[in-house]
């Protein structure tokens, strides 16, 4: 029988990968107890930005809105709100903290962060009195 190259360094890996310290055991606690501490930060944070969110909905839309150009000034607002999202979204990225590890998590929080957004560029528009 002959000595294959390739048994020998996955035999040196396995050694390698070994961790006989007390150490490990620490941070594998550590790990554990992140993990169930941060579980439901995504809705939580999804959930308070619906919640403001939709405080300033009610703010916006509780007297009428002015008749000249609403829908044109609504449009404008949502695209400056998908505006803004999207460089969030991708500065978010670039940093490596846009991640979730469920689609429903990332589409609930990427919703709410939407909906935060043009709530508050509305609330802006028509509550501030700059642009009037």
């Amino acid at each position: 029988m002959s000595f294959n190259i390739f048994d020998g360094l996955d035999f040196l890996a396995d050694l390698l990968s070994l961790d006989f310290s007390s150490k490990s055991e620490s941070v594998n606690s550590k790990k554990n107890k992140n993990s169930k501490k941060s579980k439901y930060t995504t809705a939580l944070w999804s959930g308070s930005f619906l919640l403001i969110a939709s405080i300033l909905y009610f703010i916006v839309f509780k007297d009428p809105l002015p008749e000249e150009n609403y829908v044109q000034t609504l449009l404008i607002s949502i695209l400056i709100g998908f505006l803004i999202s999207f460089v969030l979204f991708f500065s978010l990225y670039q940093l490596g903290i846009f991640y979730f590890k469920s689609l429903l998590k990332f589409i609930f929080f990427s919703g709410s962060v939407i909906l935060l957004l043009i709530s508050f560029v509305l609330f802006m528009y028509y509550k501030s009195g700059i642009f009037f």
